[in-house]
This record gives C-alpha cells, sequence and structure tokens, in this order.
C-alpha cells in the first residue's frame, strides 16, 4: 500500500511502520528482542501513539496479532491495558476479543481489564468476541464475569450478534447463560459442579433451534493469526 497525499506520499506501509511506528511493528511481528530494545530508548509517550492506519497504539497491535509477551512488556513498560482509541474508543480487550486471542484476554483482564467497556457503537468486548465467532473469547468473558445482557447501540446483545452472523452455537450458549443466570456463578463452563452449559439445554426464553443448518457457522476454537490487510480489520472497526 502507498500512500498518495501529505508528507507520507511515496512510502509503503512496511517502511512507514518501520520509520515511524516501530514499536507498532515490533508487536505485529512478535519480535520481543526488538520491542525491548525499543522500549528501553523510546519516550513513555510513544507507547500511547496512535498508528496512521488503524488509529491503534502499540499495545493494540500486540492484542490483534495475539502477542502475549509483547503485551506483558508493553504493560511493564507503562503501557495501560485500558487504552482507548480517539477513533472507535475501542480497547485492548475488545481487540483481543475479536481476533480470538483467549490468551491474551485472559492476562489483560487479569491485569485489570474492563471487559464491560463500551465502544463508539455500544459494544464491549463480548459483543466482539460473538461477532467473529470466537466461543474460546466468549468462553473467557462469561468466565470473568461479563455482563452478557448489555445492548449497543442497535440495540443488540451478544448473542444476537452471534445469531446474526450465523455462529449459532456461540449464540446458544450465550442464551443459555442469560436465560439461566449464570453471569456470576459459571466457572470453566459448570455450575457448581453441575454439567457443562456447554453441552445445550432447552432455553426457556427462546432459541435458535429452527435456524435451518445451512446458515449455522461453526464456532471459532482456535486463534486466527492475521496478517496486517486492511480488508481484515475493517470489519472490527466499521459496520
Amino acid at each position: 500500500m502507498s500512500l498518495g497525499v501529505g508528507p507520507e506520499a511515496g512510502f509503503s506501509s512496511e517502511e512507514l511502520l518501520t520509520l515511524r511506528f516501530p514499536l507498532h511493528r515490533a508487536c505485529r511481528d512478535g519480535d520481543l528482542p526488538a520491542l525491548c530494545a525499543l522500549l528501553q530508548g523510546s519516550p513513555r509517550s510513544d507507547l500511547a501513539a496512535e498508528d496512521s492506519f488503524y488509529g491503534w497504539t502499540p499495545i493494540h497491535w500486540a492484542a490483534h496479532f495475539g502477542k502475549l509477551e509483547c503485551l506483558m512488556q508493553l504493560v511493564k513498560a507503562g503501557a495501560t491495558v485500558n487504552a482507548c482509541t480517539t477513533r472507535f474508543a475501542q480497547t485492548p480487550a475488545h481487540i483481543a476479543a475479536f481476533g480470538g486471542h483467549p490468551q491474551c484476554l485472559i492476562w489483560l483482564i487479569q491485569a485489570g481489564a474492563n471487559i464491560n467497556k463500551q465502544d463508539y457503537v455500544g459494544e464491549t468486548p463480548i459483543h466482539k468476541a460473538a461477532r467473529s465467532g470466537s466461543m474460546d473469547s466468549i468462553s473467557a468473558l462469561v468466565a470473568h464475569g461479563a455482563q452478557i445482557d448489555l445492548r449497543n447501540a442497535s440495540g443488540l446483545t451478544a448473542a444476537d450478534l452471534a445469531h446474526t452472523q450465523g455462529f449459532q452455537e456461540c449464540a446458544q450458549f450465550l442464551l443459555n447463560v442469560q436465560n439461566c443466570h449464570l453471569n456470576h456463578f459459571f466457572r470453566n463452563g459448570t455450575l457448581n459442579g453441575g454439567p457443562s452449559i456447554l453441552s445445550g439445554g432447552t432455553s426457556r426464553k427462546r432459541s435458535f433451534e429452527d435456524v435451518e443448518s445451512a446458515g449455522v457457522k461453526k464456532a471459532r476454537t482456535e486463534v486466527w493469526h492475521l496478517e496486517l490487510d486492511m480488508t481484515l480489520v475493517r470489519p472490527q472497526l466499521e459496520y
């Protein structure tokens, strides 16, 4: 990608990352030695610098690409786990949940991330996980007390989003939790030693059983490693 206007004209995205956003690039690549070296010589203000591509800080890049060790080093250097982007009001937890990186998400939560923070369209991290069909991220958020009944600016819950995106397994899981009022009691997929609610069960309020199988997508249970490509990031940022 080449930018044709302004002071960045004539430079490719890779060149700009190297010249202007080396911390961001190190986080994208998971280059821990380079990141540590850069952190030693960079002012703390660089930790909050938003790139000219997506408006993310280094910790958002680490969250998006699932680079846990980079996340840890950034926070150790002074980055905040609740850093909120100027453009879309999204935190690293939003980014990690959408990207399907439960290990990063859990670490962020344990480090103090606000998992019920709403972004510019009223969505929390669990909305993002549901939107992308990441069952691992959904499970991690539910286990740590995420509010699954919050609605976005369009009036949709996480279960509604999973349903509209075709992730019926995720939708039914969220409905089972919501309908049984398990928000504050769910631990590792079980309730008081009982059977896993992942096994399903009949919803007392509503069910998606009548959805045609042709429209059902398999929930994501693996970690996605996305490349730096605006077409891959755009669905998260603008809908």
